[in-house]
């Protein structure tokens, strides 16, 4: 069990930051589904990001993701600006 009043606070909006149990760093668009899809059965939280790192070997950038697992599902709040 995780105790809320223990977790950080996120800065942007003050509520705390659901527990981070892992990171993994994937090559495949087919990889990160297989990942999601095991989290959604699990009932975790994700957060995905996206980057490009170099393909030496085909000249040009290769796209990874870096997907972290957590505890509880993250919070996003949208913009009331509008």
């Amino acid at each position: 069990m995780t105790d809320v009043e223990s977790k950080i606070e996120d800065e942007t909006t003050g509520e705390p930051t659901p527990e981070l149990i892992a990171t993994h760093y994937l090559s495949s668009v087919d990889e990160l589904v297989e990942h999601l899809r095991a989290a959604d059965q699990l009932g975790l939280g994700v957060r995905v990001s996206s980057y490009l790192v170099a393909d030496e070997d085909a000249g040009g950038f290769a796209g990874r993701w870096e997907l972290e697992l957590l505890m509880s599902s993250p919070v996003h709040q949208e913009d009331e600006a509008e």
